[in-house]
């Protein structure tokens, strides 16, 4: 078996989240840089990003939602990736509970990344993540109390899950929604806030020109 076959299996520029053209909560409160380019339709530069961990993170997504399908045919309680928009922020929210009026988001990640004293998880950004998603379901109709983060190990196993939850909060939404429109309205990129190898390997707007 040739490995550009391999590869080829493992590529994720065709599933529906890296078609979307609209920045969604995944990405805001992130790389201001990289939603710059975004949001001012930038063509790409960079088109040999590592995509592995994108790919097993959306495999394990897909088995979780089928999972949840399975256990629950007719949506009685759970929504799975339901698709929801307002003021032009497009989501995908991973599960919804009806009986809870709670987002769950799933978060695949690394077990050093879990326990990191440096970096505690979730991240502030993941945190608004999540909460933008409670936003965009409030705005259509749906009743939100809770939002849940749950990060799921590659390298782990059932007792390296990690569930974060809290009470929605719409100031962190909102906190999201203007660093957004801070980014949108800057007249030239921001500067990278990561290195040079996390970029070239990861950021498809990523130049060895600017370097």
């Amino acid at each position: 078996m040739e490995k550009d076959f391999v590869l080829s299996l493992m590529s994720n520029k065709r599933s529906a989240r890296s078609l979307q053209k609209a920045v969604g909560p995944s990405e805001i409160g992130g790389c201001r840089r990289q939603v710059w380019h975004r949001v001012n339709s930038t063509p790409v530069t960079n088109v040999d990003t590592l995509e592995m961990a994108a790919w097993m993170g959306t495999a394990i997504h897909t088995a979780l939602e089928n999972r949840i399908e399975r256990a629950d045919p007719f949506h009685e309680r759970y929504l799975t990736e339901l698709e929801v928009s307002a003021d032009g922020i497009k989501g995908h929210i991973d599960v919804y509970d009806r009986v809870n009026s709670e987002v769950i988001d799933w978060k695949t990640t690394t077990k050093s990344k879990l326990s990191s004293k440096t970096y505690p998880w979730p991240s502030n950004q993941q945190r608004m993540q999540v909460h933008l998603y409670g936003y965009l379901l409030l705005a259509n109709d749906y009743l939100v109390d809770t939002v849940t983060l749950v990060g799921i190990p590659r390298d782990g196993n059932e007792n390296h899950i990690a569930i974060h939850s809290e009470p929605y909060d719409a100031q962190i939404a909102k906190d999201g929604l203007a660093w957004l429109k801070e980014v949108e309205f800057a007249d030239s990129p921001p500067e990278p806030e990561r290195n040079v190898r996390f970029c070239r390997d990861y950021c498809q707007f990523y130049d060895a020109t600017d370097q």
